[in-house]
């Protein structure tokens, strides 16, 4: 809630300075200029903050294998992630689920997904929360046009049963992360976190 009182402080003021720009119709470019300097990187930051914010509560519907994901031995710094929408309605990131006899299989698009973010929280066996980060190109302060999403990421997937975390494996390759979870009915813990090895 604090950073959401932050972003709105900060794109208030970027308000009030757009507001206060003088436009000379003989030289609009001075405008142009500070209108730059007004709507630099960290505006833009705060308005994905505020619209990942505002969708925070959209969950999608229900959604074997390499390194094993191995429980977090140390509490990370919590930063308040960013949600990324692809539009204003399609959740980040695009996810299918599969489920067998065996296994519920999470399988999400993630291109250019730093591998040492990910974070994988199981809620009452149900409720899978994907959180990690989308590295940024090497050359991205010289772009010219984007369409990519960058930055953290938080995820929220209700599963169509009961997973259990024990023998839970984790693959990534070719830009998507794909989990494997163990069908599991019977009651364990409620939230367990985990730290993939990619």
């Amino acid at each position: 809630m604090k950073n959401l009182q932050e972003t709105m402080k900060q794109l208030q003021k970027a308000s009030e300075s757009l507001s206060k720009l003088s436009l000379d119709q003989e030289h609009p470019w001075k405008a142009l200029s500070q209108m730059n300097q007004i709507l630099d990187t960290n505006f833009w930051d705060h308005l994905v903050n505020l619209t990942g914010h505002s969708a925070a509560q959209a969950t999608s519907q229900a959604s074997e294998v390499v390194p094993a994901v191995s429980k977090s031995k140390k509490k990370q710094k919590e930063k308040s992630p960013i949600i990324m929408h692809k539009s204003g309605v399609d959740p980040f990131p695009v996810t299918d689920i599969f489920q067998t006899e065996h296994l519920v299989i999470v399988c999400c698009e993630l291109p250019g997904f730093a591998r040492d973010s990910l974070e994988v929280t199981l809620t009452e066996q149900r409720t899978l929360e994907l959180k990690g980060t989308i590295k940024k190109h090497e050359h991205s302060r010289s772009c010219i046009q984007q369409e990519r999403s960058y930055g953290a990421f938080c995820r929220q997937i209700e599963l169509p049963v009961s997973v259990s975390t024990k023998g839970m494996k984790a693959q990534y390759q070719d830009g998507l992360l794909e989990l494997y979870i163990p069908r599991d009915g019977t009651p364990r813990e409620r939230k367990t976190t985990f730290r993939a090895n990619l």
